[in-house]
């Protein structure tokens, strides 16, 4: 970008990052794994993938070497498939896959001959309607039909797994997926979710997926996102939601790249969000939990359609409840990511904000 600057955000935001680092790093087990929720157990291959692709977006030091061991763990270890799933007993799904990928591009592995078979292993869950499924009845039924019979919904595709999906530039049907991003964006300029109730976050990872490669020309898709995602930041900087009624850490993480991939020049809603996000860290560097996933049963098409969601059960106990990362790594790595987004954002000179904003509009 021409005349482009450096946000101003301040040493605080490097001391912010520095803290979480130490927090993540020194939460790995012995064995050098990140385990979060208590689903079917500690989600070891999930949260490893999640926490190691966020601290792969900072440019060095002991958070981006965390993340290097993070990719050789995952690139060794294999469960009953090519993919990688929850834990080493869970079967490979294509959205954590795409994560563990995420990972790998960030840290230039993605011709590794292991990564190369996730890359195929998330193409082949590619849906005739163009977006990417979490599962495929071939690899997942042995597992999960000790559950229930038919798990027609989880086999579909999901708009959040094709949103995580559509960041991987290496993926042979990357194109196909931005097509149906552009297809299923809501009319408010969000994207909707499937495992996850707060929009922000697959709103963020479908902006981020729609502009990469073209930080001079924002698409027309997502200025529209951007501006919903700027809506959700309130004046004190934090999203509120339905789960986090106080604020959520994670959810104003994602509202903040959403708005750095859309609306860069945005300074204020910037300036608000990470503000929040640095006076809401505890003293041992995290944040706390606000991380909801939810985990709809195996024929709800429509989850944003329940009016009742139990918190916290596990094993089969867990269809139609919302889990939290109750060791908070994965809302910390989501600040991490976008905190580490926005110290490294440049910002168009006033002039063509005032022209990418019109072109937008």
């Amino acid at each position: 970008m021409n005349g482009a600057q450096r946000l101003p955000l301040g040493d605080s935001t490097e001391q912010a990052l520095s803290r979480a680092t130490e927090f993540l790093r020194s939460a790995r087990d012995a064995d050098g794994w990140w385990n979060d929720y208590e689903v079917r157990g500690p989600g070891q291959f999930w949260a490893t993938a999640f926490v190691g692709a966020s601290l792969a977006e900072l440019p060095g030091g002991p958070g981006r070497a965390a993340a290097v061991s993070a990719w050789e763990l995952l690139k060794q270890a294999r469960g009953p498939s090519d993919g990688w799933g929850y834990c080493p007993q869970v079967p490979g799904d294509a959205d954590i896959t795409s994560w563990v990928l995420r990972l790998a591009e960030a840290l230039d592995a993605s011709r590794d001959a292991r990564a190369e078979e996730g890359y195929r292993f998330v193409a082949a869950h590619l849906q005739d309607d163009g977006g990417i499924s979490s599962y495929l009845p071939k690899i997942a039924a042995p597992f999960l039909d000790r559950v229930a019979p038919r798990w027609d919904a989880w086999y579909a595709s999901h708009a959040c797994v094709t949103a995580a999906a559509a960041g991987l530039l290496e993926l042979p049907v990357h194109e196909r997926l931005l097509d149906r991003l552009r297809e299923i964006q809501r009319p408010d300029g969000a994207w909707p979710a499937y495992w996850w109730p707060d929009r922000e976050y697959p709103t963020a990872l479908a902006a981020e997926a729609l502009t990469a490669g073209r930080p001079a020309d924002v698409p027309s898709e997502v200025r529209p996102a951007a501006r919903w995602a700027a809506a959700r930041i309130g004046a004190d900087g934090a999203v509120r939601t339905e789960w986090e009624p106080e604020g959520s850490a994670f959810a104003t993480a994602f509202a903040l790249r959403a708005v750095l991939a859309g609306a860069p020049e945005d300074r204020d809603t910037v300036r608000r969000a990470v503000s929040y996000l640095l006076d809401s860290q505890e003293k041992d560097g995290g944040w706390r939990p606000s991380a909801w996933c939810r985990v709809p049963g195996p024929m709800e098409w429509d989850p944003d359609a329940r009016e009742h969601w139990e918190r916290g059960r596990r094993g089969k106990a867990a269809l139609g409840s919302v889990v939290l990362d109750t060791r908070a790594l994965y809302t910390t790595a989501s600040v991490v990511a976008a905190l580490a987004r926005a110290n490294a954002a440049a910002v168009a000179p006033a002039a063509g904000a005032t022209t990418g904003q019109q072109a937008g509009q």
